[in-house]
Formats: C-alpha cells, structure tokens, sequence
C-alpha cells in the first residue's frame, strides 16, 4: 500500500499561516504532486490511499470544499487516465508515465510452462529455464537442452507475429505460456556497460574503431525509401503491411513497424495516417506530425465543453502549445526536407539503440555480438550519418581529477566521477570514430557535418510535445525564421555544449 498524505504535521509553519487547505493553489499543487507519485509507482503499488492527516485543519468550508476537490480529482485521474485499460490484449497495459505510454506486463510468464513447452518439443531431452533479464518488449530466458545454452525471448503483444525465425518459435499467442516467443541461440560475451571501467582506453579505442568499420558497411550497402524490412512472403494477409511494403529484390519494406518503442502501440491510433514506406524524408516528417497533430485534436474534442477541471485545462493547454509548435515545424518543413518527387530518397540500415547494454564483448574487450535488432529501419542518410546511441552524450573535453571527487566508505571512487569519466572518454571516442569514418567513408562524414540543421528538425518532432524543451524548440524555430546567420544548434540548447 502506498498513501499521499495532503498534510503533514511537520511541514513549515508558513504552510499553514499562508491560508494551507484555504489557499486557492492548493488543490492544483496537491493533485500535481499525485499525478507524479501515482505515475511513477503504478505499475508496482496496486492499492492508494488519500487522506488528511489532521481533520482540524480543513475546519472551514473553504479549506473542506478545496480538500474534497483536491481528493476527488486524484480519484478521477488515477481510475479514468492511469488506469484506463481501453481494449488492450491480454498480458499488456499501457501504463501513462510523465512523458509517455509505457508498456507493461500484467501477467508473468511462468517459468515452469516455459519449460513445460520447450519439454514438449524435445521431449527426450533434459530442460532447464532460468529468467535471465528483460527489456522494453520483452523477457529474456535461458534455457539449457541437455548440455548447450538458448536464448527464449517472451514477447509483449505489441507488434503481433513479427518475431525473428530461429531454432523454434510461436507466432501466435495460442500457447500455454500466453505469448509469442523464440528460442535462439546465445551469443558469448558480457554488455559493454559491465566492462566497461576494466577496460583500456586503448581497447575502447578498437572497439570503436571497429563498429565504425560496420557503419561503413552499412552505408556502402545504402536502399531506397524509408521503412522496415520484410521479406513480402512473410506478411499475413488482412494485416494492413500489404498496403505499407512495396517489392525489392529481397526484401520488401514498410513503416508500420518501426517501433522506438513509442510510436505505434497502444489502441485508439488514428487509421487515416500514412504509415509508409516513405519516399522521401518530408513524406516521412510530415506523417509524424500528422500523427502528432491528430493525437493533440483527440485530446482538445473529448474534453468536456464546460466545466473543466485543472487537469482538463492542463491537458488543453498541452495540446494548444504542441499544436502551436507543429504549425511552426510544418511551415518550416519544405524548406528544410523539400519534396523529392517520385525517386526514392536513399536511405541506410540503422541500429537505433546501439547502447553499451546491447553491445557484447568478451572480457578482452574484443567485441563478440550486435543485440536488440527488433526497432531497425532503414532510414535517410541525414538520419543514419551520427554517432552510434553509445557514443552520444554530453562533450567533457577536461579529464576529471580523482583528487576533486569524494570516495565511499570502500575507498573506491564515487559514481560521479565515474559518470563524468564517461563523458570525458566518450568525447574522445567521438573524435575517433569521425576520424575512422574519415579514412573509410569521406562522404559519410561529409553528410554528417551538414545534415545538424535535419537532425535538428527530427529532434525538435520528437520532443513537440514535451513542455520541457518547448522554449528550446521555439527559440530554434525563431532564429531559423529570422535568418540569422549563426545560431546555436537545437541539440546544444537542450543538452548543452
């Protein structure tokens, strides 16, 4: 059980003396307090309560009537907005986090069927099921046959029948353990992020070297269009990708199911919204802030023609600020991706979430696996030219002092200096890998150095809707409106330089 409390004993005299449940904002800074306590503990609190703490405070009928709309509207948002389960499949909730829908697990999957399953397959074979972690989308188990090590990934039902074919697989739900998933085989090695502090800069320095080399391979082996790749004999008839894909020698492509693990899942998405292939980089643009668009008109026509309440009105005023901010970017949008006609825009390969918890290296450093290849789409060379999601981060051109840093109990080094050693060597690194693209692939680092403007306008299309940076984007739009000359990037305003 957790409980928020709207009083505490303890709090400042000057709360009580400046009018505590008679003041006029105290029920919007109640229920904003609750929106992000409940938000954030949802998915493992599953009983709340509200109370006052001490009844004597709230005496008066203004302090009363505040306290009983203050609980009342944590109430409607906690079983109308967080909790509202609208027609989602069995085992997935989407779960509203401050800044986004979350998918999460309503049901385990039970180790014991797993085994049970795997048994039936192989049913002279001894079986062993060990869970051996998790991701966004999906539980991770080891399964040991007789004397050699799997991998069986459990998936969400969030993209449907879409799964890698390896050693056996269930497409399809109608299983004892309730959900897709595949057995695969394991690949060595341990994530980079484990590693990490025990191993030379020297060793860094080759392995970056190294995923530059595949960069290069993957931009020498460049597609045409945007969108995700699959083979066409492998799509379901009545799915909807017939209409999204179009014919390649090998492969076929689509957008429908690049997921980011955001954009397309929970119910209620409108219908009426390209979701590719993509041409070209407006097309693909435009059809994101449509979604975007489309998303914030839903939120303004269902809410109540009177009578609005402060979560209403919050809701309102952040659709009216995105939608404002998507005028802007549409206005900008041809002069900064321009139409390109019928020829496809070429487009490259991209692992978008190669982080250090998805690149496996043996204890050397040697790198020995690429995971997570589920959200790869090919996408336009403005987008593909950038440092692998590793490598990104804060610049720290200034090596951090030990000396300067305050050490545990144990005598080791405490987290800050390891977080800004991070930076520090993930700045260099940077520099390395442009100077290996450099000598491998000139015209790779030639786009990247004059595409920060497109990426610029991608990240300001991701981040319309959130309030946080919503001064930054503006300010951007405003300087790229007026023409001024030199005018620090969208990236460096939000994340610093």
């Amino acid at each position: 059980m957790f409980v928020v409390s709207d009083n505490r004993s303890g709090r400042p005299d000057i709360g009580h003396y400046n009018g505590g449940y008679q003041n006029e904002t105290f029920v919007d800074a109640f229920v904003n307090y609750a929106r992000i306590v409940l938000t954030y503990y949802t998915d493992r609190v599953p009983i709340w309560v509200t109370f006052n703490e001490h009844s004597l405070y709230s005496f008066s009928f203004a302090g009363a009537d505040n306290v009983v709309h203050a609980h009342a509207q944590v109430y409607n948002f906690y079983h109308e907005q967080l909790n509202a389960t609208a027609v989602q499949p069995p085992g997935l909730a989407w779960v509203q986090r401050i800044f986004n829908l979350e998918p999460q697990w309503t049901v385990e999957p039970d180790p014991q069927v797993i085994k049970q399953t795997v048994q039936s397959l192989l049913p002279s074979s001894t079986v062993q099921v060990t869970f051996l972690g998790q991701g966004a989308l999906n539980k991770i188990y080891d399964v040991k046959i007789d004397n050699e090590i799997f991998v069986m990934r459990v998936s969400l039902p969030v993209d449907p029948y879409y799964k890698t074919m390896i050693i056996t697989y269930q497409s399809s739900r109608d299983n004892p353990i309730g959900f897709e998933w595949i057995i695969m085989t394991k690949m060595p090695g341990r994530p980079l992020k484990e590693l990490w502090r025990s191993l030379s800069f020297s060793v860094k320095t080759s392995l970056v070297g190294e995923l530059a080399a595949y960069s290069s391979c993957l931009f020498r082996n460049q597609l045409h269009g945007i969108g995700n790749l699959y083979r066409t004999a492998s799509i379901l008839k009545d799915s909807g990708l017939s209409e999204a894909t179009w014919l390649a020698p090998i492969p076929a492509y689509s957008d429908t199911s690049p997921l980011s693990e955001t954009k397309h899942m929970p119910a209620g998405l409108p219908d009426d919204v390209h979701r590719g292939p993509f041409t070209s980089s407006n097309d693909w643009i435009a059809s994101r802030l449509s979604l975007s668009e489309k998303d914030c008109q839903s939120t303004l026509d269902n809410l109540p023609s009177s009578g609005l309440d402060s979560d209403d009105e919050a809701d309102a005023d952040d659709a009216r600020r995105t939608l404002e901010i998507i005028g802007k970017l549409k206005a900008l949008l041809p002069s900064i991706f321009p139409p390109s006609g019928d020829n496809p825009e070429p487009s490259v390969l991209v692992h978008d979430d190669l982080s250090s918890g998805n690149i496996l290296v043996h204890d050397n450093g040697e790198l020995a696996a690429i995971l997570d290849w589920e959200c790869v789409s090919a996408l336009p060379l403005w987008n593909a030219c950038y440092y692998p999601a590793f490598l990104q981060g804060r610049p720290r051109r200034l090596e951090p002092d030990l000396g300067r840093y305050k050490l545990e109990a144990n005598g080791e080094a405490c987290d800050l200096y390891w977080e800004h050693l991070w930076d520090y060597e993930f700045t260099l690194l940077r520099d390395v890998f442009i100077d290996r693209m450099k000598s491998l692939e000139p015209e790779w680092v030639e786009i990247f150095h004059k595409s920060q403007r497109q990426r610029d306008f991608d990240l300001a299309v991701q981040n319309c809707d959130n309030e946080f940076v919503a001064r930054h984007i503006r300010a951007w739009i405003n300087d790229l409106t007026a023409g001024v000359d030199i005018y620090r990037s969208l990236h460096d305003r939000i994340y610093g330089d």
